[in-house]
């Protein structure tokens, strides 16, 4: 494809002149797949692929997800699901796992066009995200284990007098 535009010529006098660019199309690429060293395309942008390392700092898990390094703090505030570790400097050092998680929450966020509290909400049905302590199926969920833990001790203790 071949795009005429006006624009300035070289010589420098000022003067418009007409200019020809040629646009190329890329060939399609094979997708990436986690771990073989190749980039990721999500949407628009290329993600480079993910080293084979256990541990990343900041710098470089921003790089590989494809945001700055503010927004990662920000998701770690948000989603209780990431957690970096602190090294002894005080340096967060992130695992692979937490850089593939990040990348799903870039997805969900970014192209998938959801909004902070539905990432959350589909990831906690994906099983990737832990429920809030004041989800009212979570605190129904820590009491029904409180009552069968009670009962089984119940049980426990009537076994043992029944034995001993």
């Amino acid at each position: 494809m071949t795009i005429r535009f006006l624009g300035k010529g070289r010589d420098g006098d000022g003067t418009k002149t007409l200019r020809e660019t040629t646009l190329r199309r890329e060939p399609a690429r094979e997708p990436a797949r986690p771990g073989n060293g190749r980039a990721a395309r999500v949407g628009d942008v290329e993600l480079p692929g993910i080293p084979d390392k256990l541990y990343f700092r900041i710098g470089e898990v921003a790089h590989l997800v494809g945001v700055e390094p503010h927004v990662l703090r920000y998701w770690e505030n948000e989603f209780r699901s990431i957690r970096p570790t602190k090294s002894q400097r005080g340096q967060r050092v992130y695992s692979r796992r937490d850089v593939e998680h990040l990348r799903k929450i870039r997805t969900l966020l970014y192209e998938q066009g959801f909004t902070i509290a539905g990432a959350k909400k589909a990831l906690r049905a994906r099983g990737a995200e832990p429920h809030e302590e004041t989800d009212p199926t979570f605190v129904a969920g820590n009491r029904a284990r409180e009552v069968l833990v009670e009962i089984r001790h119940d049980v426990e203790a009537f076994l043992r007098e029944l034995g001993g």
